[in-house]
């Protein structure tokens, strides 16, 4: 029994330490250093085995990706990051969120986030005008929740009051 309990304590840790890994050190690009500071001060509603709170988006984090462009009515540079996220770590559903940030005079800053994106594993992603639209990997016909292979466009529609999810057109 004793053995049991180690073994289950020891896979405890290797769990808890895959899942608080750093998302970050892979990011590269001009904005990266702002998104590492924004996924670590911003916090978010969350639910842990203590029950209700908040947590770092980075403590809940498990993957990131960060692209960059420009708007086509819009020469300013932009970024748009792809979070992916555990909001109830009790259980073993996951969420995305994208993160915009605008750059000005050198600095980056976010103009907003949307929350409960769809399509993990961006990619194609293209800026527009004034919308950030991207492939994502969703459930298809007869695909186990594990092991997605669909697929979808969805749009991200940034304005000065924030950024907003939708599905995207042809």
């Amino acid at each position: 029994m004793r053995r049991i309990l180690l073994g289950f304590a020891a896979m405890t840790g290797f769990i808890a330490t895959a899942a608080a890994q750093d998302v970050t050190a892979s990011l590269k690009g001009p904005a990266a250093e702002t998104l590492a500071r924004y996924l670590k001060q911003t916090r978010i509603p969350c639910y842990t085995q203590k029950g209700e709170e908040t947590c770092r988006i980075i403590d809940t984090a498990t993957d990131a990706s960060l692209f960059h462009g420009s708007f086509k009515n819009d020469p300013t540079p932009h970024a748009v990051a792809f979070v992916s996220y555990q909001c109830d770590q009790t259980g073993n559903a996951m969420n995305q969120m994208a993160i915009v940030f605008r750059e000005a005079g050198g600095r980056w800053t976010p103009v907003g986030r949307a929350d409960e994106t769809v399509g993990m594993e961006p990619r194609q992603v293209r800026f527009g005008q004034g919308v950030i639209t991207y492939t994502g990997t969703v459930l298809g016909p007869n695909d186990s929740r594990a092991s997605p292979t669909g697929r979808g466009r969805f749009s991200l529609k940034v304005t000065d009051r924030g950024v907003t999810f939708g599905k995207a057109g042809r």
